[in-house]
């Protein structure tokens, strides 16, 4: 009976030894070297003094080899290297980081305010434009040309004529007391920027200031114009502060200039009526106002 199909029962016995007499080749059994003792090495069998089983009370060399012992340090090391470079550069960027006003000049720039327009008669949800043409009347280039809405010293309680586009509530236990008393369709930009048909698109704003828009850079005799659209969507008293500045961080301070024919700040009030115009939505998409008819007797 050939090794291969061999009946005997192993269990038991030396598992060494039946191996061999299993996968040795017919050369290593009849011949020269006949029914010597087979190395190891024939075998492709080496003799390890660990148990080949899992165990269960605990980790054993079977399971963690050398060469993913070495694998587990260089892992080590390496997240120690990203560690200590990580630090490093949090380091590097705390100590050279830039103030924000080092690139603004200071000084005094003198400005001329041409023209400051805001219809006093506001409607509910009727848009209307705000408008304020400033020049440079000054030898020097404005860093920063930019104009802020919103009143000095403007504090919380003020249920009308908060100074801004909003203004805070008086009504308490509220998550957020800063109200629009008008909705912002529309922000100064120096280019001209296309809308859809129903003038949904987000306002996109060149710096992360709230109630101060600027433009940048105005030459010695340049001007600028700054131009809102606005709806008015709560109804009362309104007061809207502008003033004009030269930079954003203080150091640059704009002046009123003799030939202005006006202030570098001002203010505008009027009142909002409740009734709402009538309008319609034209083919195109663009929404109008429609003149009121008077029902017939």
């Amino acid at each position: 009976m050939s090794p291969t199909c061999s009946s005997r029962f192993f269990v038991g016995k030396k598992t060494l030894s039946a191996a061999a007499r299993t996968i040795s080749s017919p050369s290593l059994q009849g011949g020269r070297g006949a029914g010597r003792a087979r190395a190891p090495e024939e075998y492709d069998i080496a003799p390890s003094r660990y148990n080949r089983e899992p165990s269960l009370s605990g980790l054993t060399p079977w399971y963690v080899p050398a060469e993913l012992r070495g694998r587990s340090a260089q892992r080590r090391t390496g997240v120690r290297a990203l560690l200590a470079l990580a630090a490093a550069g949090l380091l590097i960027a705390g100590c050279g980081e830039e103030k924000q006003d080092a690139k603004e000049p200071k000084g005094t720039f003198p400005v001329a305010v041409e023209r400051a327009t805001f219809p006093a008669g506001q409607r509910l949800a009727k848009q209307s434009r705000m408008t304020i043409v400033v020049r440079n009347a000054g030898s020097r280039a404005v860093p920063d040309v930019s104009v802020t809405v919103k009143c000095k010293g403007q504090g919380p309680g003020e249920e009308g004529g908060g100074g801004g586009f909003y203004y805070n509530t008086s009504q308490p236990n509220t998550a957020d007391p800063q109200r629009p008393q008008f909705v912002v369709d529309k922000i100064p930009t120096r280019t001209p920027r296309p809308t859809g048909p129903l003038g949904l698109d987000p306002l996109e704003r060149s710096s992360a200031f709230v109630d101060t828009y600027p433009l940048g850079r105005l030459a010695p005799g340049g001007r600028v114009a700054f131009t809102w659209d606005v709806t008015a969507v709560k109804a009362g008293p309104y007061r809207l502060c502008w003033r004009v500045n030269a930079g954003l961080y203080g150091k640059a301070k704009a002046v009123t200039a003799a030939s202005s024919p006006q202030a570098i700040a001002g203010q505008f009030r009027g009142t909002v009526v409740r009734k709402a115009p009538i309008a319609e939505v034209t083919p195109s998409g663009k929404v109008v106002e429609v003149p009121s008819v008077e029902p017939a007797k």
